[in-house]
């Protein structure tokens, strides 16, 4: 099956590429001068590592930002794989039939030829390394900074790209799209923590681009501070009261809306 035409491929900084899934999610390779770095795996209709490797001639590692379906796609086409060791045993989940449910009911871009919904499955994967707070993935020339970063779920990790000055911030900022913090694994209040501490490493540092799971790489490095702020005022009770609205698969959220911003939560949401 080739799936080459299912990705977009962005070389937005230098050796720093965003492969975009369908227009839907967001993956990514950085290049060094020893080894390069993929981060996050889609949904698993394509072949991530393959593309990688059309890519770069260096060996390519695998890391996920956390273990959402929609990032977990390609953990079974590595060996072994990194993750924060919150989410170590949720790689041998079977996350088949939530995907297929989706697949199913896709109407956007069309799947690559060969590709059946109805016999998609995604393969658990085996639990590498452990990723966290502290890590230091030095590429050859480029060394990627890892930082805790709770409140999409529990295993959420940030990266740092000290050489291109790329913040890699998986689901947790996600400018020109809601924050999900009705999913189970999301928690309202760790939300503003991790997003300052965000803030201030962009700041610190002069970071040039804040990347996500879904959306472009954003060069307006204040939205982090704006995010954490609209985040705590809801989290406070201070913002105006949401709008309940139709969400697809989430049923009825409450959206809470800043500007550009939105939050959707619901009843069952974790404060």
């Amino acid at each position: 099956m080739d799936t080459q035409g299912w990705y977009d491929v962005i070389e937005f900084a230098p050796d720093t590429y965003q492969l975009g899934e369908a227009g839907r999610w967001n993956m990514f390779l950085l290049v060094g001068g020893e080894k390069a770095l993929s981060l996050d795996g889609g949904i698993g209709v394509g072949r991530v590592r393959r593309l990688c490797e059309s890519i770069t001639d260096l060996p390519v590692e695998h890391v996920l930002t956390h273990t959402h379906w929609d990032h977990v796609g390609a953990v079974h086409e590595w060996e072994s794989v990194g993750v924060h060791p919150n989410g170590k045993d949720k790689l041998a989940n079977d996350y088949t039939a939530g995907c297929r449910d989706f697949v199913q009911t896709w109407d956007g871009k069309p799947f690559p030829e060969g590709f059946d919904p109805d016999t998609f499955t995604i393969p658990p994967g085996k639990f590498g390394w452990a990723v966290q707070e502290g890590d230091v993935i030095d590429l050859g020339g480029r060394k990627i900074h890892v930082y805790d970063t709770p409140g999409h779920s529990p295993c959420s990790i940030s990266l740092y790209d000290e050489r291109e000055r790329v913040l890699i911030t998986g689901d947790l900022v996600k400018p020109g799209q809601p924050l999900f913090i009705q999913v189970p694994t999301a928690v309202l209040s760790e939300y503003g923590p991790s997003m300052r501490r965000l803030q201030r490493i962009a700041e610190e540092n002069d970071a040039r681009f804040v990347c996500s799971g879904h959306t472009d790489p954003c060069e307006d490095i204040s939205i982090i501070g704006r995010m954490a702020q609209f985040v705590e005022d809801v989290a406070a009770g201070k913002h105006e009261p949401p709008e309940k609205i139709e969400a697809g698969k989430w049923g009825v959220v409450d959206e809470y809306v800043s500007g550009d911003m939105k939050i959707w939560t619901n009843d069952n949401a974790r404060k």
